[in-house]
């Protein structure tokens, strides 16, 4: 197990269950012309919905293996900023 796995707060699930939100918007809107990063990004978030109840998650490893890895690869601006995003989330714990 990691060593800084914690359950996740209430506020810290709502938060990603809205990042997840996005990222299904995005990959809608993709479509067929945008396939390679479709794919790309549902690769990212497909394991989240079972992880973030599981103990060993922690949202740094999240971030650091897969979300890292596709923003850099499709940089975008601000409304797709998932790395900013799940360092706010991690913020939360406070």
């Amino acid at each position: 197990m990691p060593l800084d796995a914690k359950p996740l707060t209430d506020a810290q699930r709502q938060a990603l269950c809205r990042m997840m939100h996005l990222a299904f918007i995005e990959i809608r809107s993709l479509g067929s012309t945008g396939a390679d990063q479709a794919s790309a990004l549902a690769d990212a978030f497909h394991n989240l919905p079972t992880d973030m109840w599981q103990d060993y998650f922690t949202l740094s490893f999240f971030r650091d293996v897969y979300l890292s890895p596709y923003q850099d690869k499709y940089p975008r601006g601000v409304d797709s900023n998932y790395v900013g995003m799940i360092n706010e989330i991690i913020g939360m714990a406070g």
